[in-house]
């Protein structure tokens, strides 16, 4: 047909060969959109499903009609679930017996048996510990400030309410189980309003209580610049990123992390520039999971850098899952070495950095089919080894950014809530008593009990009150 169809129409040849060449690429489209459309099956295989967002695995017959029903009281019938309570070499948590605080005896009230009405014999006492919560009333305190007047600047001081902040109805310890409540807990406004009704009696509007966090993060930004310049003079720290939205638009939640501080970050961005501005000329180890923008920030401050193997073992089991053997070959290389480093403890030498990355690059060298397995090898072995087994030699580093990843995960969860900031104040509201907040808990510190502590370390003044010119405002003196 075809040359029949050149006899007949030579001059129709541009034409021809333009259909296919169209032909060729149409071909080629279709054989790439068949390889994707093998690798998302083998992302997300049929055993796999989706409830609630979250991925769960559905068992070999157990969608199936003809399969044996699972009892949930037989752990033969379910082989793939490990038996209940600790694991293997986990050391055991018990809760500790609470203080008495009250007894009460209970006496009986009759002497006969309540069925067959026989008499009954004193036979001891039993014990029963009950824990009660007790009805929970606010106080209303009325101080009775004294004030002075000076005749010089014609302004009346008085002295501060340290239980209170200024121009604010509520003490800070009613202030902070609110910021608890609305960032600690993720809870919504609505449901705060409620619980401070309900529970603890005291009626407070939602928009007061946006009002009593701005207060709290005003109250609290000394204490944020001081755990930025803690992390700034650390020996490491840990670096991530999230997405955020605030009214809509799409940003980025950063968290910089270390044992005993972080503070979080809302910027558009999520390039290098930021922990660049943030950090600024820090030293130290720079811990995180190989993000792009980490690369350009370790060129510009040449700080040491520590990547994240659960990272890169995670990336290895991809390469197992996609291409056989040359990922299952990569990733037993990466999860050997890293066992091995962490046997060091962060006491190692650089002779024990050498000899780990030698017998990391002979593990790694083999002739890989996959394409992607070779860029792989390649790209981990470019990154220096005092680098790459940072955390060998350095008891500080960790091998892995888990803790940077821990400090994420109750904002992605008040992400999810509350769908982010409705404005920018409302966003560095946020990053600054959740730095705050996690801060307390990475110290083992009690939120609600000790940040008052926090406060009252500030540089306080007296409360200056300016006379109004008028004929009441004759002079005291």
């Amino acid at each position: 047909i075809m040359i029949k169809l050149l006899a007949e129409t030579p001059g129709d040849q541009d034409m021809i060969d333009k259909i296919l060449r169209a032909f060729d690429q149409l071909r080629k489209r279709l054989e790439d959109k068949n390889r994707e459309h093998e690798e998302y099956k083998k992302r997300h295989p049929a055993t796999v499903g989706i409830k609630n967002g979250k991925s769960y695995e559905i068992r070999d017959g157990a969608a199936h009609e003809n399969t044996p029903s699972i009892s949930q009281d037989d752990p033969a019938s379910m082989p793939w679930r490990r038996s209940p309570g600790a694991q293997d070499g986990h050391k055991g948590h018990f809760r500790k017996t609470p203080k008495i605080t009250e007894r009460i005896t209970i006496h009986a009230k009759g002497y006969t048996c309540p069925i067959c009405y026989s008499c009954l014999v004193r036979r001891g006492i039993r014990h029963r510990t009950v824990e009660d919560i007790p009805e929970i009333m606010p106080d209303v305190i009325e101080y009775r400030i004294e004030r002075m007047y000076c005749k010089h600047c014609r302004i009346m001081v008085e002295p501060d309410v340290t239980e209170a902040l200024p121009s604010s109805r509520l003490s800070i310890r009613a202030m902070l189980i609110i910021a608890y409540f609305r960032t600690g807990m993720r809870m919504s406004v609505e449901n705060v309003s409620r619980m401070m009704k309900e529970v603890f009696g005291i009626h407070v509007s939602e928009g007061e209580i946006q009002n009593i966090l701005s207060q709290l993060s005003n109250a609290l930004g000394d204490e944020y610049t001081r755990l930025l310049d803690s992390i700034r003079e650390s020996s490491y720290r840990h670096m991530d990123s999230t997405s955020w939205r605030i009214d809509g638009d799409n940003y980025n939640l950063w968290t910089f992390v270390t044992r005993c501080e972080a503070i979080f970050v809302i910027s558009k961005s999520n390039g290098h520039e930021v922990p660049l501005e943030i950090l600024g000329k820090h030293n130290g180890t720079d811990i995180h999971d190989r993000h792009r923008a980490f690369d350009t920030l370790a060129g510009k401050t040449g700080n040491d850098q520590q990547p994240c193997w659960s990272h890169i073992i995670c990336d290895a089991k991809e390469l197992e899952q996609f291409y056989g053997e040359d990922g299952g070959r990569i990733k037993r290389a990466i999860q050997e070495i890293h066992e091995e480093g962490k046997l060091f403890m962060g006491k190692g030498t650089p002779e024990d950095v050498d000899k780990l990355y030698h017998k990391l690059v002979f593990l790694l060298t083999a002739d890989y089919e996959s394409v992607k397995c070779r860029n792989f090898v390649k790209n981990l072995l470019k990154i220096r080894k005092e680098w790459l087994l940072k955390f060998v030699t350095d008891p500080d580093v960790e091998s892995t950014n888990n803790r940077a990843e821990r400090a994420l995960r109750p904002s992605v969860i008040c992400r999810k809530v509350s769908g982010g900031s409705r404005s920018g104040d409302g966003a560095k509201t946020y990053e600054t008593i959740t730095s705050i907040l996690y801060t307390a808990k990475l110290r083992k510190q009690n939120f609600i009990r000790d940040v008052p502590g926090m406060l009252a370390k500030r540089k306080r003044i007296p409360y200056l009150y300016r006379k109004r010119k008028s004929s009441r405002d004759a002079d005291p003196g």
